[in-house]
């Protein structure tokens, strides 16, 4: 016994004496830190945005409306706001309750709270969720892009975004066969989105639980990656269809200043938003003075009313928003907020007689 000891004591240590040399000898000469990956492939299209100022740090094909898979749910979430409160009972339709993963299984006849749809909107891309909400401040999905199309006005989405489907789906189960809209575009809708406190917490969350319309307690993890691989990060939206491919909008805040990347068609979303990312944080403020920035944020409630179909006939056909002027933004249709990044806040509330809002009602509803 004492013998067999002795010897496996004798192998112990011989391995651990060559194990240096083993390493050594696999290792490359001259080399002494790990190999440096290679930079991912570009995405068909980004933007990188200063959400305090506007300013475009950086942008590749983004003036190019195309297909977003589900990060166009943040604009479904930003009409949506504008319209319900937290608080407010949601009905599932047969429709909503039909649609395709993923989801969070809602049956026709539930009533749900908003927040916790939305929540399942924006951090498990929850289609049924998407058109349950649609459907409760629209009417139905018609009401709903006449809504989206109102609020890409109202926001100065300029690349003649196409705005049909909630869930940001593009298949057989697409509403009309999908949206189209540009990385700017989008950009300039999550900066919004990030202004609105219930869309700010709701993305930024890594976890929720509530107890939802079907009486069960439900634990929602984040799809979101950046939150926790990412310092900084504070939301947003992942996305994927066949068609889209992966699309990711990030964003982090970091020693008071708040970037936001959108990558569209990306064969590595993450690593390419955050190599976005760092060159913003690296950027100094005082060079984004000569850069292209986006539109002032416009924070609204109930941007249009849904238009009845005694006034305006009920058409199907594509939205496309055109862009604002700078007169037509101070034309809210009921009080509005305006918040003015990196120029100082400036708050207005305006207010028109109801002739306008009638007006402008029908010249954007289809």
């Amino acid at each position: 016994m004492p013998r067999r000891i002795v010897c496996l004591a004798v192998a112990l240590a011989c391995l651990l004496a060559a194990g240096p040399a083993f390493a050594a000898a696999r290792r490359p000469t001259g080399t002494t830190t790990p190999p440096v990956l290679a930079p991912p492939p570009l995405p068909a299209a980004w933007v990188l945005v200063d959400a305090d100022s506007g300013a475009v740090v950086d942008a590749g094909n983004a003036h190019t409306s195309v297909p977003v898979a589900s990060i166009f749910k943040v604009l479904t979430a930003l009409v949506a706001v504008q319209h319900l409160r937290p608080g407010d009972p949601v009905p599932v339709s047969a429709h909503a309750a039909g649609m395709p993963a993923r989801n969070i299984n809602l049956k026709q006849g539930q009533l749900w709270r908003f927040d916790d749809l939305l929540h399942a909107l924006l951090i498990v891309s929850a289609n049924d969720a998407a058109v349950a909400i649609a459907e409760k401040v629209g009417g139905d999905l018609a009401g709903f892009d006449r809504l989206m199309a109102a609020t890409a006005k109202h926001l100065g989405l300029a690349d003649h975004p196409v705005l049909l489907d909630p869930a940001g789906l593009d298949d057989e189960f697409s509403y009309e066969g999908g949206n189209r809209i540009s990385a700017r575009d989008m950009a300039i809708v999550t900066r919004a989105a990030l202004a609105d406190p219930q869309i700010a917490t709701a993305v930024a969350e890594p976890v929720y639980r509530f107890d939802g319309g079907d009486g069960n307690p439900h634990r929602l993890l984040n799809h979101n990656l950046m939150l926790t691989s990412y310092l900084g990060a504070i939301g947003v939206k992942t996305g994927y269809t066949r068609r889209a491919g992966h699309s990711l909008i990030a964003a982090a805040r970091r020693n008071g200043r708040t970037m936001i990347a959108v990558v569209i068609r990306a064969a590595d979303p993450y690593r390419s938003a955050a190599g976005l990312l760092d060159r913003g944080f690296a950027t100094p403020v005082a060079a984004e003075a000569r850069l292209d920035h986006l539109p002032a944020v416009v924070l609204a409630r109930a941007v249009v009313p849904v238009p009845s179909p005694a006034t305006t006939p009920r058409r199907h056909t594509h939205v496309a928003a055109r862009p604002v002027s700078s007169s037509s933004t101070t034309s809210a249709l009921v009080p509005i907020v305006v918040l003015v990044f990196g120029g100082g806040p400036a708050i207005a509330i305006l207010t028109l007689r109801r002739r306008r809002q009638r007006a402008r009602v029908l010249r954007w509803s289809v």
